[in-house]
């Protein structure tokens, strides 16, 4: 998995950072990744959350947080947004994939950016991130379930190049080989997400 942090820019000029969601030179750890996903759920209205998670989810139990931090850089990678501010890290926005089981040419992501960034281009840095890293480890194919009425996330899917494959709404992004060679940039110009 590539490991290097980078600096990028909300379409309104604030600067945030895109690393690995743990990283022990940075001690990151899986509580401390814990801590910043229930801080996260605080920042994520009730209709955002609903269109994460198709229900109505107030925070998350510690076996759901549990699975989210149970990374291991390949068949299960997460990238994290954050404003660090005065030594202070503020978790924005995550982006991950779990490798399908009965086909590990696939993997199942999903992105999640809090109310108060959304439609700044954090979503469209993540998932291209997300894309390469795949691609990197093998996977194919990036399959996410998205809530019909989540016109961010499905306009995110369709610059990607997502295709709808059933009447509930699963999004299929094929990731191109041109991730590997690098031809392909893994942060396009913001869009709307």
């Amino acid at each position: 998995m590539p490991n290097d942090n980078h600096t990028a820019w909300m379409s309104n000029g604030t600067p945030y950072e895109i690393r690995p969601c743990l990283d022990p030179e940075l001690h990151i750890t899986p509580q401390l990744l814990k801590e910043q996903i229930r801080q996260a759920m605080q920042c994520l209205s009730a209709e955002s959350r609903w269109q994460r998670f198709a229900s109505p989810v107030h925070e998350l139990s510690d076996e759901q947080l549990d699975y989210l931090t149970d990374l291991d850089g390949s068949d299960r990678v997460a990238w994290c947004a954050a404003i660090i501010h005065e030594g202070k890290v503020t978790g924005i926005g995550l982006a991950r994939y779990i490798r399908c089981p009965d086909d590990p040419a696939i993997a199942e992501f999903a992105v999640t950016v809090v109310d108060a960034c959304q439609g700044q281009g954090i979503g469209t840095a993540l998932l291209g991130r997300l894309l390469q890293t795949a691609s990197a480890n093998r996977i194919h194919l990036l399959r996410g379930y998205v809530n019909p009425g989540n016109k961010r996330m499905l306009a995110l899917s369709q610059r990607y190049g997502g295709k709808t494959t059933r009447a509930r709404v699963c999004w299929q992004l094929d990731i191109p080989t041109a991730y590997t060679s690098g031809e392909v940039s893994a942060h396009p110009a913001p869009a709307v997400e």
